[in-house]
């Protein structure tokens, strides 16, 4: 299934967060090392709140970041970070989120492709099956929320 990740309407799960005078860099906007920031932010809740919802424990590290600036933010306001599975393969899946500012236009978006890591050997592990069928129905729902 394709995703637009621009699209506020395909994520069920988001933080919202106030930018920081601190984030302003030297263009008078918010430096993109802060949209970063605000990304992973919700990236880490959505992951806690899917494993407090029923899913076993399980260990991920970051393989790899795509991210595409889109346009500006300014201090002061609000953002808006969305996150969802967006694929589940057998030893990696991949989180597809969404930026948009306080008026609801979409700043930034990025894939994050999340690695299974057993804890012991520190090596790629295929997921528990367990754990692959929910991440595949989390993939397959209206809004990467458990259906």
């Amino acid at each position: 299934m394709a995703f637009d990740l621009a699209d506020r309407g395909i994520y069920g799960f988001s933080t919202t967060e106030n930018l920081r005078f601190a984030d302003v860099d030297a263009n008078g906007h918010i430096n993109n090392g802060a949209f970063l920031e605000l990304l992973e932010n919700a990236r880490v809740s959505y992951l806690r709140a899917i494993v407090r919802a029923g899913m076993p424990r399980f260990r991920l590290v970051i393989g790899r970041i795509e991210a595409d600036f889109k346009r500006q933010m300014f201090y002061p306001g609000t953002a808006v970070a969305c996150v969802r599975i967006i694929e589940a393969l057998d030893r990696k899946c991949v989180i597809g989120q969404g930026l948009f500012d306080g008026e609801g236009n979409c700043t930034a978006v990025q894939k994050v492709i999340m690695v299974s890591l057993n804890e012991e050997t520190h090596r790629a592990t295929p997921f528990d099956p367990v754990v692959r069928a929910m991440l595949d129905r989390l993939a397959a729902s209206r809004d990467g929320l458990d259906p």
